[in-house]
């Protein structure tokens, strides 16, 4: 054997750190698994509550799916409902890639002989717009499935890495992300991030024992037919191809030929829906809907040079990723501490899957995606960056904690009042409608029961009590009076800058112009979309008030269990 075909020792230990992570995951207690269990099922059960609003995006997956039932690809007959669509040699074809729409076809026709579409009539949740439910029920599962799955395989591997955390890392991931409001749309965001964190599971996994040129074809598959479904995943397989070759016990000629090869013929299998559906569509094997959109044919479909200032707009501006997830930053740290574990490859692909979808994201001519509370693009990165959550939670409870809780309210309050926002300053509405009792329906509206608080209660219930289950399959640490006060300076910047630093230092007015640059004039008209200089006045206090709530209560709960101990150990043993 060649010293190249020879493990180094520092591969060793790399494999046996992520073996113990797996052994200490398995040992937790069997009751605390079930309620993780709950947590996450109740997270995916709140998604099911929720029918959101018509839009675009949604319509354009619906129209395709109709007419993949009709042997047909053009949409013409549906097309009036959504602009998402192009125009090509005399017929409208959807713009979105076919892969959500290839997946979700089965369960329509399912749905259609059960009678589904004479059932949301008779069942019709106001605002009463028509599909709007059938919408709902194939998002079912084109989304909430998806997002089910997505975080299971989020707390499975947050479980290995920090045994304890692994329920609260999917509850924050499912609750105070763009996870929630995307699993309850039909878009195809969750259902390829799910497919791109599921093919990092399995190379994980690949990479703590033997070579398994098994999982890593699966791996391909299913990256292949996320790129079919969105076609920005394929930066996310060119990251995982570099984390597959990096093994370096592997890294020789048959190593990276066993390794590399079933991963690459994995990959060529799960784009072949999308080959067949262009030479089928479009009578030629290549040829994208997105090709016949004028705005994309600039640059690469779309995309140019990355941009910082549109960047800080993706992240900092009233509707950025940070400012309404102010805990992602966390899983930033979280990334430090795995790759100081010893877990440098796993690391520097989280690192490089962020760095990669912000630049790409950065250069696009509609960053945010259109009307959308948040960069929806970056949906991809937020489960690689959700991760190692569970690391600073253990290590970094307060400050972790504080802006976790921050994210549930702010996320949850945008999801249930009106997640299609088109502006930054239109964030102004999330408290609005709050104030107002005025929310998205449920499945409760649909049974007559409106769209306030009496419609938006099994919403409630059920996120809830996924909270309430994740606290409960948490791992108690000790919170010290430094980490508290980290936290209390956590939430206090983290509030004095939503509320004040989107507006002051020009970042919303530059998510602004990028959606006048995109052909929207009246996007600076604040009186036109009710807007407000300073959109998160109200929520970014609400939201620091409860991450003040739950770091106290997180303080308490630490504090009285060592007392309570205690005081068992002190009374006599009874006669």
């Amino acid at each position: 054997m060649s010293s190249l075909d020879a493990p180094t020792e520092g591969d060793s230990r790399a494999r046996a750190r992520r073996r113990a992570f797996y052994a200490r995951a398995h040992a937790s207690h069997p009751a605390k698994r079930y309620i993780a269990l709950a947590a996450i099922l109740l997270v995916g059960l709140s998604y099911a509550t929720l029918i959101q609003s018509f839009s675009w995006n949604q319509t354009s997956h619906y129209d395709l799916i109709r007419s993949l039932d009709q042997d047909r690809t053009p949409i013409d007959q549906y097309q009036e409902n959504t602009g998402d669509k192009a125009f090509y040699k005399g017929h409208w074809y959807s713009a979105r890639a076919p892969g959500l729409a290839l997946f979700s076809l089965p369960f329509y026709d399912v749905l259609k002989g059960l009678g589904a579409e004479g059932f949301t009539d008779r069942h019709v949740a106001p605002p009463n717009h028509p599909g709007d439910e059938m919408i709902y029920l194939l998002g079912l599962w084109g989304s909430v499935l998806p997002g089910l799955v997505l975080l299971a395989l989020v707390g499975h591997l947050a479980e290995s890495l920090q045994p304890g955390y692994g329920a609260a890392t999917a509850v924050i991931l499912g609750l105070g992300t763009l996870t929630l409001p995307l699993s309850t749309l039909l878009f195809s965001h969750v259902l390829t991030a799910c497919l791109g964190f599921a093919a990092f599971t399995l190379m994980w996994h690949e990479r703590a024992g033997p070579p398994n040129p098994y999982y890593l074809g699966v791996a391909g598959l299913l990256l292949g037919y996320a790129g079919a479904s969105e076609y920005p995943l394929f930066f996310c397989a060119l990251v995982l191809g570099l984390y597959l070759i990096s093994r370096r016990d592997s890294f020789n000629p048959r190593g990276l030929l066993l390794r590399v090869g079933p991963f690459v013929l994995g990959g060529l299998i799960g784009i072949v829906p999308l080959l067949l559906y262009n030479h089928y569509a479009f009578h030629s094997w290549t040829h994208l809907a997105y090709q016949n959109i004028e705005r994309q044919q600039q640059g690469f479909f779309g995309i140019s040079a990355p941009s910082l200032p549109v960047l800080a707009t993706l992240l900092f501006d009233s509707r950025g990723l940070l400012t309404l997830s102010p805990v992602l930053i966390m899983g930033g740290v979280g990334t430090w501490l795995l790759y100081r574990r010893g877990l440098r490859a796993e690391a520097l692909t989280i690192a490089g899957i962020c760095v990669l979808y912000f630049g790409y994201n950065a250069g696009y001519y509609l960053p945010f995606g259109g009307g959308f509370m948040g960069p929806r693009f970056l949906m991809t990165a937020i489960p690689f960056l959700a991760l190692p959550i569970a690391l600073a939670l253990k290590r970094f409870p307060g400050p972790t904690i504080a802006l976790a809780a921050a994210s549930l309210t702010t996320i949850t309050i945008a999801t249930i009042t009106h997640p299609l926002i088109g502006y930054e300053n239109e964030a102004v509405v999330f408290v609005r409608y709050l104030g107002k009792g005025f929310f998205q329906p449920t499945i409760a509206s649909a049974f007559g029961m409106g769209r306030g608080w009496g419609g938006i209660w099994p919403f409630l219930l059920a996120a809830g009590g996924a909270v309430l289950c994740a606290i409960l399959a948490t791992a108690r640490a000790r919170i010290s009076t430094r980490s508290l006060l980290w936290g209390l300076a956590a939430l206090a910047g983290w509030c004095i800058f939503a509320t004040l630093g989107p507006t002051l230092l020009g970042i919303d007015h530059r998510g602004l112009l990028s959606i006048v640059g995109a052909g929207d004039n009246t996007a600076l008209n604040l009186t036109l979309h009710n807007g407000a200089r300073y959109p998160l006045r109200a929520l970014a206090p609400l939201a620091a008030g409860v991450g003040l709530l739950a770091l106290l209560l997180a303080k308490l709960l630490a504090d009285w269990r060592p007392r309570a101990r205690a005081a068992d150990q002190r009374i006599p043993a009874s006669r």
